[in-house]
């Protein structure tokens, strides 16, 4: 049976989503996964979200209980005897402090950075505004979004469905060693993009060959509202 070893609240996720090329992905691809296309095309996100009421082992967590993080994923699938597992790989995450990349690096081998961060989630009536911020080379990276506050069905071949159905994750360790986690949650609700901004130094942050994938227009921005998440504790599949 596995047991958790993260529990946490991530809400407030704002998801931008990128096309990408297969060829790019494959050099970040675990061993034992496969890249997972929506319709033939291969996208990353950049996810923002608010991380809160950390646990550790079920113990609250002592310190940083609740800080911004931005990642940026993209999306696989494994085989496996019960049929295919849908999974993200992060490239890189960034947190607001050394202590929490130092962290989910040890218990999860995630490529952390620390950067300078804040957050802000007000809501406007009908609407909400929602901001990310990281501070890079002494200048502010950013994503903001204001976003309908009335929730909106997308149906799973959609590509929101598609991108916000994967519930494993998988980390390169090395080209020949994979390991592999469960995100456990309920489903969670979508919600539409009235408007969108974004702010990214993408080749200071994710290097020169990542960033013309940035240099264009996002093919779709959407919200999700989050929830308690358990992570299951990490083991090798190769």
């Amino acid at each position: 049976m596995k047991t958790h070893l993260l529990s946490a609240h991530w809400t407030n996720l704002l998801v931008v989503n990128f096309e990408t090329t297969k060829i790019f992905l494959e050099k970040h691809l675990p061993a034992g996964t496969e890249l997972n296309d929506w319709n033939g095309k291969y996208f990353m996100s950049l996810v923002g979200f608010q991380f809160s009421k950390t646990k550790i082992c079920g113990i609250l967590s002592p310190f940083y209980r609740s800080f911004p993080e931005i990642n940026l994923r993209f999306y696989v699938k494994r085989k496996t005897k019960t049929g295919w597992q849908n999974g993200v790989v992060f490239i890189k995450e960034i947190a607001p402090a050394k202590l929490i990349g130092f962290m989910a690096g040890w218990l999860y081998n995630e490529n952390f950075i620390s950067l300078k961060m804040k957050s802000r989630f007000i809501n406007e009536g009908d609407k909400n505004k929602i901001e990310y911020c990281w501070n890079i080379n002494n200048e502010w990276n950013y994503l903001k979004a204001i976003v309908k506050n009335k929730p909106v069905h997308y149906p799973q071949e959609s590509l929101e469905g598609f991108i916000s159905s994967h519930y494993h994750g998988f980390t390169r360790i090395t080209e020949t060693q994979t390991k592999e986690f469960e995100v456990i949650h309920s489903p969670w609700k979508i919600y539409h993009v009235l408007s969108f901004d974004i702010k990214l130094d993408a080749e200071a942050i994710y290097g020169k060959e990542s960033a013309p994938f940035f240099s264009h227009q996002p093919c779709s921005v959407f919200m999700m509202d989050g929830s308690e998440t358990k992570v299951t504790w990490p083991f090798s599949i190769f």
